[in-house]
């Protein structure tokens, strides 16, 4: 045995090394028979008893001749290790909800009881049975299988059992799971950082949002709804209109969507409209003068009159401004004679500056004309127009003729009163008999203070052989300068026209 040979060599180098320092005159055969004889195993083995072996304390040894195994002992523990022992659970993927259990299996082919290692994303869960964690959400439950109670979207991983065999033989599955959980924008910005730009720039939007499933993003520019879709919208060749709030949604059908907002600055001058450019009042009563002004940076706007700036005056003369300086109010209180007239509201910046103007009348104010539908049995056809007049209106006038002549015919029309200075004035060409062709038609209204403009041209075509057909039209706003149609044909024999003063809308 390997121990013996190790034991002799070291007994032959100990007799060589006293066989150097014999006496003068010794053999070195019988020193080294008399050096056997007094020098005691002791030195090496300690004291022994002759029925000692010294071997007893040692592990078992096998001979280097003789490697065989008659017992099939190393087979034995080789089977014991588990180098047969395989898992039989297929890796797979989990979707799950918050509040949901997901039961990830590790069965084996051993019944025996084996020592499961659960981990997940490499961070340790379970040893055997013992739970290294905090969290209540992980639970062993029968043949190793882990349960897993989804708190939040953080339970998403990969969670792996490993049996541990032997230091080399340890088995492994990994189950993916995956949680469910609704949309969050993570980033939402400019390319380049640029929310402020100059007309014809390119600017480039960019919205991340994460969740499961990956959302989907669209796209808005206030409320209306953008035909891009994706990460990222461009506006090409940008300009003043295209400035504004810009909104990325993200949506997966997982709770509610997630959403933010981006504002986009375009560097341009002033651009001005007015609400009416025409404004009816009277004698001792209020005026309100309205402009809306569009620009960036926002522009400095004053109030004209005569080419002069008007300055606050108060009570007589009040500023006002509303939705962040955007839209401009003049308010002239208790009206007099030389108050009535042409106002300008004038806004500039440092890339330019518009003018629009609003004339302040005590003359009525006609609207368009607004068609009404007849029914197919009557070739009758119904014209109505909206007066203004804080003074009451005292009579109403209108005209007809052949479209391309020059004389209008008249037709004067009593007025029986009105209502909050508002007047629904509506007219009847009733069984109409002009002849074919294109006519027009046109009103206007009488107060104290005069005539009124006439309103805009109503053209309507004439046709003795099929009854008349119109369709509705919107009205304008009083003091608006638009074009109105209306085609009809019609039988046409008589005029007659009827006026009614009504509260505007009734």
């Amino acid at each position: 045995m390997k121990i013996l040979r190790v034991l002799c060599v070291f007994a032959s180098c100990v007799l060589v090394l006293e066989a150097l320092s014999l006496p003068v005159g010794r053999s070195i055969e019988s020193s080294l028979d008399d050096e056997v004889k007094t020098k005691d195993e002791e030195d090496i083995y300690g004291d022994l008893d002759e029925n000692d072996d010294i071997q007893k304390d040692q592990v078992v040894y096998y001979d280097d001749d003789n490697e065989e195994d008659p017992d099939n002992s190393l087979a034995d523990i080789t089977e014991n290790n588990g180098a047969n022992v395989k898992i039989i659970s297929a890796p797979n993927t989990f979707d799950a909800n918050i509040g949901e259990v997901v039961r990830l299996p590790c069965l084996t082919t051993s019944t025996d009881d084996l020592v499961r290692v659960w981990s997940k994303d490499s961070g340790l869960i379970y040893q055997g049975n013992i739970n290294t964690r905090d969290d209540d959400n992980y639970k062993l439950i029968e043949n190793g299988t882990l349960e897993v109670t989804i708190k939040s979207q953080d339970d998403t991983g990969n969670y792996a059992c490993k049996v541990a065999l032997t230091e080399t033989n340890q088995p492994e599955v990994v189950h993916h799971v995956l949680v469910r959980y609704s949309p969050n924008i993570t980033a939402l910005f400019v390319k380049d950082g640029k929310k402020v730009v100059n007309s014809g720039d390119t600017v480039t939007l960019t919205c991340q949002a994460n969740g499961y499933p990956q959302p989907k993003i669209s796209w808005y520019k206030g409320n209306e709804k953008l035909v891009t879709e994706g990460e990222s919208l461009t506006v090409e060749n940008i300009k003043p209109k295209n400035a504004g709030s810009y909104r990325c949604l993200a949506d997966n059908n997982i709770g509610r969507p997630a959403h933010n907002y981006l504002e986009i600055f375009v560097n341009h001058g002033p651009i001005v409209s007015v609400e009416k450019y025409l404004v009816q009042s009277d004698h001792e009563e209020d005026a309100e003068l309205v402009c809306d002004v569009k620009a960036y940076p926002n522009a400095n706007v004053v109030w004209q009159r005569n080419d002069e700036n008007i300055i606050s005056d108060e009570p007589k003369i009040t500023f006002k401004r509303e939705r962040n300086n955007e839209r401009n109010i003049l308010i002239i209180k208790n009206l007099t004679d030389s108050d009535f007239g042409q106002y300008s509201c004038m806004a500039s910046n440092t890339y330019g500056k518009q003018t629009r103007n609003i004339k302040l009348v005590k003359l009525p104010l006609v609207g368009k004309f607004v068609k009404e539908q007849s029914t197919e049995s009557s070739k009758d056809v119904h014209l109505q127009w909206k007066v203004e007049s804080r003074n009451p209106i005292t009579k109403h006038e209108i005209q007809y003729r052949r479209k391309g002549e020059t004389k209008w015919e008249s037709q004067p029309v009593n007025v029986t009163g009105g209502e909050k200075d508002s007047y629904l004035i509506k007219s009847t060409l009733e069984d109409l008999k002009l002849g074919s062709g294109i006519w027009e038609t046109r009103a206007r209204s009488l107060n104290s203070h005069g005539w009124s403009d006439f309103s805009d041209i109503a053209v309507f075509q004439g046709d003795s052989s099929t009854p008349a057909q119109h369709t509705s039209e919107k009205e304008a706003p009083l003091g608006e300068s638009t074009s109105s149609s209306i085609s009809l044909t019609s039988s046409l024999a008589l005029i007659v026209f009827t006026i009614l003063a009504n509260q505007a809308g009734q």
